[in-house]
């Protein structure tokens, strides 16, 4: 059932702690998006809080708090340290005030810097925090450092789209329409070997031609064998397309 709200306001939680950097700019861009649909955007830094590790009597700040309880749609943008989130975004999920977020809709956003490797698991982190909050997810956005500047560019739709559906809430009827959801969005299903095909893809898209040859025919071979149910013997493949461009570093 939809639920018509009056948007007060769309919330952007920064899990980063360097601001400017890349996962500040993806939650800008998109709060521009949320603005650019005629809707109130407000951003927050979580390394302007003192939040701590999860304890007994550990508490999230009033102010986050009131955030997030005032929020008629979330957006999260978070690191990726090692293959998930960062720990003081992963603190604050812990920590926050549990509250009727039923419906309300939500964007993660993780940013893996180097190799790229986690943007995927990271991402089903936030979204996993999301399904038990009964948060209805939107598309995830998993980024690395190779399409970064193509998801830059379109993360201004996602932002309009969070702020469009957050003015017809859509409460989840129960577990099976709750997971009827989350297992139609892309990435969450995504394993080690397919998050290295499409960190391969990504390289494919911003390498010089001249080094794609080789590269390429690897990157198709991994892709057919996943289609033929043969995962274990895509792994090389998949593993040599990467390397053969992520250790020729991209000019992007």
């Amino acid at each position: 059932m939809l639920e018509i709200v009056v948007v007060e306001m769309i919330l952007g939680i920064v899990g980063s702690p360097r601001k400017g950097k890349l996962t500040d700019r993806l939650v800008s861009q998109c709060l521009e998006g949320v603005e650019s649909a005629g809707e109130k955007a407000e951003k927050v830094y979580l390394v302007d809080y003192a939040i701590h590790f999860y304890t007994e009597n550990a508490k999230c700040p009033e102010e986050l708090d009131r955030l997030w309880e005032e929020a008629d749609g979330i957006v999260i943008g978070a690191p990726v340290y090692w293959g998930g989130i960062n720990g003081l975004t992963k603190d604050f999920m812990d920590l926050l005030k549990i509250i009727d977020m039923n419906g309300k809709y939500g964007l993660g956003i993780s940013v893996a810097g180097g190799t790229g490797r986690g943007l995927c698991s990271s991402v089903q982190t936030i979204y996993r925090f999301f399904y038990h909050r009964r948060i209805r997810g939107v598309e995830p956005n998993p980024v690395s450092r190779f399409n970064f500047e193509q998801t830059i560019n379109t993360i201004v739709e996602s932002g309009r789209r969070v702020a469009e559906l957050s003015r017809e809430r859509k409460p989840f009827e129960g577990d099976k329409d709750r997971m009827e959801h989350y297992e139609g969005l892309n990435y969450l299903d995504y394993t080690f070997l397919d998050e290295m095909i499409l960190l391969a893809g990504q390289l494919v898209e911003i390498s010089e031609e001249s080094e794609l040859s080789e590269a390429k025919k690897e990157y198709a071979a991994a892709r057919k064998l996943v289609e033929q149910g043969k995962r274990t013997d895509a792994i090389g493949h998949a593993v040599k397309a990467y390397n053969l461009l992520y250790y020729d570093p991209p000019k992007a």
